[in-house]
């Protein structure tokens, strides 16, 4: 489970634990972000963002997934499909970016991404981070501003000012509109829209599910652009559904012991 720009591994809690006494359900803090935040490599590229999924994916020993992100992470799985079409069972995308369709509506970007994305003013950011704008952030991309809590704006907040992280997340930025062709990914693949998204408009959603040869697309009505947060035990009910249909003999349904390889990976990494 891969997050979006911004977020976290926290972003899929309600999931994972809905999910892991089934399933063996792995998220991470992707580079620039969470605990993971400023690299050694200092590649906060798509392929770069590939390349370190994939290096958590062979240090635990997985030959056979379901990957599945929302927002960015929706695009990082879409490239990590493409790059190792091999290991994926199938796929599940949260409201996806890295893929616009053509006269698509201009998004509604939250205040801090806006910032990032201006040369003359980002760099005030790596010193200067008010709380404030996490929180209008997190209303942005929620249909219901009475979700957004103060724990939740605090923990982005927190993390967001590690040493390093807001330097590593405006790198980012330099590669936000970097896109996939999801018409190359042949793997079943569930996608899932909150109707009152504003940041990527449903237009898209539905785009991309005429774009993807194997793609089901379900629409969740008074959500917004982080569905599995806003309502996760709806959201994930589609999850379950999905799962279920693929193929049993897919090794990604045949769980080791929950802990088993915890102790072999770094703190930003989830179980």
């Amino acid at each position: 489970m891969l997050h979006g720009t911004g977020s976290s591994l926290h972003t899929w809690e309600p999931w994972v634990e809905a999910l892991s006494h089934s399933y063996r359900v792995i998220s991470m803090d992707l580079p620039a972000h969470g605990l993971t935040g400023k690299t050694a490599e200092n590649d906060y590229s798509t392929e770069g963002m590939v390349r370190a999924v994939h290096s958590l994916i062979s240090q635990l020993g997985i030959e056979r997934l379901v990957i599945g992100g929302n927002s960015m992470g929706g695009k990082i799985s879409m490239a990590y499909a493409l790059a190792h079409p091999q290991k994926i069972a199938g796929l599940v995308l949260v409201d996806s970016a890295g893929f616009v369709p053509e006269n698509s509506p201009e998004p509604t970007l939250p205040l801090g991404f806006k910032l990032a994305r201006l040369p003359g003013i980002s760099w005030i950011m790596e010193t200067i981070t008010p709380r404030s704008i996490i929180k209008q952030g997190l209303e942005t991309a929620m249909a219901n501003d009475d979700l957004v809590t103060n724990a939740m704006v605090d923990r982005s907040w927190h993390l967001l000012l590690m040493d390093g992280s807001r330097k590593a997340l405006l790198d980012y930025f330099s590669h936000i509109n970097e896109r996939v062709d999801p018409s190359r990914i042949t793997a079943p693949t569930l996608i899932q829209w909150g109707r009152e998204d504003r940041m990527i408009p449903l237009s898209v959603g539905r785009a991309l599910e005429r774009a993807m040869p194997n793609a089901t697309l379900v629409v969740y009505d008074h959500l917004g652009h982080i569905p599995m947060e806003e309502d996760p035990q709806r959201t994930v009910l589609d999850v379950r559904m999905f799962l279920a249909s693929l193929q049993p003999e897919d090794a990604w349904k045949s769980a080791p012991p929950r802990n088993a390889a915890k102790n072999s990976i770094t703190p930003a990494a989830n179980f």
